[in-house]
C-alpha cells in the first residue's frame, strides 16, 4: 500500500513544495499537503479515468498548478505508472463536440477508479473523503455508511459492474452478495453533476 507520505517523498521535491506553498498561500501545511497528495493518487490512476474529474476543485486546482511547471509535470507524468503525459481538457472546451459532457459519466469507470484508489492507497478516510466527488456524495448525501463503502471496494466492487452499469445477467458477485452496497444502490445514488469541470 502506497501512503501519501511516499507519495510526497517519491514525486515532491523541495522546490514544488515551496511553489504550493506560494501559490496555496491561505490554505494551512496540513491542507495544502493533503490536496497534494490526493492530486497524486489521482494522477496515479489517472489512466482509468475516461471521462470527468472525479476530483474536487481543490484537486483540480493542484493539477492545473502543477501542469503550469511544465517541466517538473512532464517528469512526473514519465515517473507515474501510465509514463507519459497526462492531459487535461476544460468542460468547457470538450463541450464543443459534445454538449453534453460532464453531466454523467459511465458508471463502471467512476467505480473502477475508487477500487483502484482503496486497493492502491488505502481505505477513504473521513478527512480525504471531500476531494473525490463520488464517494464523497454517497456518504454525505445519500447516507452510505464510509466503513461499509470502503469493504465493498476492497472486494472488488467493479468486477460485477458490466458496461451497461449493472451485474452481468444471471450473476452475482461475493462483493454484491456480501455487502449491503450494491450496484444498483450505487446507479440509484450516483447523480449527475456532481464532477468538476
Amino acid at each position: 500500500m502506497v501512503t501519501g507520505e511516499r507519495l510526497r517523498e517519491a514525486f515532491l521535491d523541495a522546490p514544488m513544495a515551496h511553489y504550493f506553498r506560494c501559490k496555496l498561500p491561505g490554505v494551512d501545511d496540513a491542507g495544502r499537503l493533503a490536496r497534494i497528495e490526493e492530486t497524486l493518487k489521482f494522477l496515479f490512476i489517472s489512466a482509468e479515468c475516461t471521462g470527468s474529474i472525479p476530483v474536487s476543485a481543490e484537486i483540480d486546482e493542484v493539477w492545473h498548478l502543477w501542469i503550469l511547471q511544465t517541466r517538473e509535470y512532464m517528469d512526473l507524468c514519465d515517473r507515474l505508472p501510465q509514463h507519459g503525459y497526462i492531459h487535461h481538457s476544460s468542460h468547457d472546451y470538450l463541450r464543443h463536440a459534445d454538449p453534453f459532457i460532464g453531466e454523467s459519466q459511465p458508471l463502471r469507470e467512476d467505480v473502477r477508479m475508487l477500487a483502484l484508489y482503496v486497493r492502491n492507497f488505502g481505505v477513504f478516510r473521513p478527512d480525504r473523503l471531500r476531494y473525490w466527488l463520488l464517494p464523497a456524495h454517497l456518504v454525505g448525501r445519500c447516507g452510505w455508511d464510509l466503513a461499509a463503502l470502503n469493504e465493498w471496494l476492497l472486494l472488488g466492487a467493479f468486477d460485477c459492474v458490466t458496461d451497461r452499469g449493472g451485474p452481468a445477467e444471471g450473476t452475482e458477485c461475493k462483493s454484491c452478495v456480501e455487502s449491503p452496497w450494491t450496484v444498483p444502490a450505487i446507479i440509484k445514488a450516483s447523480s449527475a453533476g456532481i464532477y468538476a469541470a
